[in-house]
C-alpha cells in the first residue's frame, strides 16, 4: 500500500494494483454514506410515526359521523373497510391492481435503465453532454401529465402510452441523479483508471457504480414515487382497467366508498414503495461498506 501511495503521487501506479485500488476509490463516498446511515438511525422511537396516521383516522371517523358532511360524500372508515373487503372477494380490486403493477414494473424498469445510461453518458462524455443536456433539461421541466394529449395522438390509448409515460417519469429523475453522482466522483479516480486504460464496462462496474450507489438509489426511490402517481393519473384519463380507472368508475357511478378504497390504497402502496426502497438503500449501503 505504501508503494501505491508513493506511485500515485508520481502519477503512475505499479501493475496489478488496479483491482485493489478500484476497491479503495469510493472510500470517501462510502464514509459519507456511513455517516448518513448513522444519522438516519438516530431519532425518535419507531412507534412515533404512527401518531399522525392514527390522528388522521380519528379525525376522519369523527367528521364522518357528525352532521357536518353527508355520509354519501365522506364515507366513514368502516364503510371503506367493508367496500374493500367486498372488492377483494369479488376479484375486481386485484384484477385492476395487477394491471397497474404490471405497467409500473415495466415502465419503471425501462426508465431506470435509460436513466442510468443517459446520466452516465452525459457525465462521462462532453460530446454527449453538449448534444443532449439542453434537451434533457427542457424535457425535465415538462410535467408528465401535460404530455398526455400529445402522447395520445401518437400512441393511442392502449398499453403503450401508459408504459411510455411511466418510463418518462422514471428516466429523467434517475438520469439527473446519475449525472450529478458521476460528476461528483473525484477526478483522480477516473485518472487512475485512465492510466491503466480501463475499458468502459470495467470502469462502469468497478469505479462508477460503487461510487454512485447512494445518490442513484435516492433518485430511483424518488422516481418510483413519481411514476406511481403518474400512472394512477394516466389511468384516470386513458385506461380501461387499473387502479386509476377503478377510481374513475366509482366516481361516475357515485360509489364514493369505491373511490375512497382506491385513494387509500394508492397512498398505502406509495408509502410501501418508499419505505421498502429506503430499507433497500440502507441494506445496500451497509453491504457496500463491507
Amino acid at each position: 500500500m505504501e508503494s501505491v501511495a508513493l506511485s500515485s503521487k508520481m502519477g503512475v501506479l505499479p501493475e496489478g494494483t488496479f483491482a485493489e485500488t478500484s476497491q479503495l476509490l469510493p472510500g470517501t463516498l462510502r464514509e459519507s454514506s456511513r455517516t448518513q446511515v448513522k444519522a438516519a438511525r438516530s431519532g425518535l422511537p419507531w412507534f412515533v410515526s404512527l401518531v399522525s396516521p392514527l390522528l388522521l383516522l380519528i379525525g376522519w371517523t369523527w367528521i364522518a359521523h357528525t352532521s357536518w358532511v353527508s355520509p354519501q360524500i365522506l364515507v366513514p372508515p368502516e364503510g371503506v373497510a367493508s367496500a374493500f373487503w367486498s372488492m377483494l372477494q369479488s376479484g375486481d380490486l386485484w384484477s385492476n391492481l395487477s394491471h397497474s403493477l404490471y405497467r409500473l414494473a415495466t415502465g419503471y424498469s425501462i426508465g431506470v435503465a435509460l436513466g442510468i445510461l443517459l446520466g452516465t453518458s452525459m457525465a462521462l462524455s462532453p460530446a454527449v453532454r453538449d448534444y443532449l443536456y439542453p434537451s434533457f433539461q427542457i424535457l425535465r421541466q415538462l410535467p408528465t401529465i401535460a404530455l398526455i394529449p400529445a402522447f395520445i395522438m401518437f400512441l393511442g390509448i392502449g398499453e403503450t402510452i401508459k408504459i411510455v409515460l411511466v418510463a418518462k417519469a422514471t428516466a429523467l429523475p434517475v438520469a439527473l441523479a446519475t449525472f450529478e453522482a458521476v460528476r461528483g466522483i473525484p477526478r483522480r479516480y477516473l485518472d487512475v483508471a485512465g492510466v491503466f486504460k480501463v475499458r468502459p464496462l470495467p470502469l462502469l462496474v468497478k469505479v462508477v457504480l460503487p461510487a454512485t450507489v447512494p445518490p442513484v438509489l435516492t433518485g430511483m426511490r424518488i422516481a418510483l414515487g413519481r411514476s406511481w402517481m403518474v400512472l394512477v393519473a394516466t389511468e384516470l384519463l386513458v385506461s380501461e382497467n387499473g387502479l386509476g380507472q377503478l377510481m374513475e368508475y366509482g366516481r361516475q357511478m357515485f360509489q364514493l366508498d369505491t373511490v375512497m378504497v382506491c385513494v387509500v390504497l394508492t397512498g398505502v402502496i406509495g408509502f410501501t414503495f418508499d419505505k421498502g426502497f429506503r430499507l433497500l438503500e440502507n441494506r445496500l449501503i451497509r453491504w457496500q461498506h463491507r
